[in-house]
C-alpha cells in the first residue's frame, strides 16, 4: 500500500480551496506521498483555466474563480463534496488522456459502495444517462491534479441564473437543458451523510489506486506555496475573450446549447467545438 495524505479542509472558501490543492501541487517534489484535498466549498462559479467572464452574466451573484485546471464552467456550493488528487508525474499515466479514468475510478468504487450504477464519460461522471459530476485536470509544478466532486444537490436555477443569457427565453433554455443534462445525488437515490462519503472514498483510494491516505496537513513551504497560489488567484479575471462554446454552453459530452434566433437557443445533441 502507498503511504498518502488526506488534507481535510472542512468547510473551505472558494479561493481557498483552490489555493490549497494548486500550492501543495506546486511544493511537491518527484517523490512526494500522494494527497487528497477534500472540503465543502461556499457557493461559487469556477472557471476553466482559459475561460473569461465572457461565460458569466455580468450580474453573477456568487463569487468566481478561474481555477488552473480545464473545463468548463460549473457551479461550486457546499451541497458538493469536493476533491482534488494530486500525485507525482511518475505516478499518474503517462498519457493525459488516460488521467481521467484513473482518478475518478474511486469515485465510481464510491457511488457503487452506495448502490449507485456510476460509469465515466470521457472527463465526466453519468448516472441514469445524465452527468453527475465533471473534473478538471492540469499539471502543476511536478504533480498530476485532478478535482472532481461528489454533486449531492445540485441548484439548477442558480447555475442557470449564473451564465451569460442574452434573452429570458435562452436563460429558460438553460433551465430546460440543465434538467436533461445533469443530475445528482438527490435525484438518483437516499443522500449519504458526508462522513460516511469520505470514509467510502478513503476505502476506494485504497482498492482503486493503493493509497492508504491518513490525516495531515500543509507544512510551512506548502502553506507558503498556497499563500502565492491564493494571492495569483485573486487576481482579476478578463472580460471579454472568446467563449468556450461560441454563443452556447456545453452541458454534458452529449448535449450543448446553442444560441439560435430572436434570442432563442437549440438543445444540440453531440459534439459542439469548443
Amino acid at each position: 500500500m502507498l503511504p498518502a495524505r488526506w488534507i481535510d479542509l472542512r468547510r473551505a472558501a472558494p479561493l481557498e480551496f483552490h489555493a490549497a490543492y494548486a500550492g501543495l501541487a506546486e511544493a511537491q517534489d518527484a517523490f512526494a506521498r500522494p494527497l487528497v484535498v477534500w472540503g465543502r466549498v461556499a457557493a461559487h462559479v469556477s472557471l476553466g483555466q482559459s475561460q473569461t467572464l465572457a461565460e458569466l452574466d455580468p450580474g453573477v451573484a456568487v463569487p468566481v474563480v478561474r481555477r488552473p485546471l480545464g473545463g468548463g464552467a460549473v457551479w461550486v456550493d457546499e451541497d458538493q463534496l469536493s476533491y482534488a488528487l494530486v500525485a507525482p508525474l511518475r505516478r499518474a499515466p503517462r498519457r493525459h488522456e488516460d488521467w481521467y479514468g484513473w482518478a475518478l475510478a474511486p469515485a465510481v468504487a464510491t457511488f457503487a459502495a452506495f448502490g449507485l450504477r456510476v460509469t465515466r464519460v470521457g472527463e465526466d461522471l453519468w448516472a441514469a444517462g445524465r452527468k453527475i459530476a465533471g473534473s478538471g485536470a492540469a499539471t502543476i509544478g511536478r504533480s498530476a491534479v485532478v478535482a472532481s466532486s461528489f454533486l449531492l444537490r445540485f441548484p439548477r436555477e442558480r447555475f442557470a441564473a449564473a451564465v451569460a443569457a442574452p434573452t429570458p427565453r435562452y436563460r429558460a433554455r438553460v433551465r430546460e437543458g440543465l434538467a436533461r443534462a445533469m443530475t445528482d445525488w438527490a435525484r438518483e437515490g437516499a443522500v449519504p451523510q458526508p462522513e460516511a462519503v469520505a470514509a467510502a472514498f478513503r476505502r476506494a483510494l485504497a482498492s482503486e489506486l493503493g493509497w492508504d491516505a491518513v490525516p495531515s496537513a500543509p507544512d510551512a513551504r506548502e502553506a507558503a506555496c498556497i499563500a502565492e497560489w491564493r494571492r495569483e488567484l485573486a487576481e482579476p479575471i478578463e472580460t471579454g475573450g472568446r467563449r468556450r462554446v461560441p454563443d452556447g454552453i456545453k452541458l454534458n459530452a452529449a448535449l450543448s446549447l446553442v444560441a439560435g434566433e430572436h434570442g432563442d437557443a437549440t438543445l444540440v445533441q453531440g459534439a459542439v467545438p469548443g
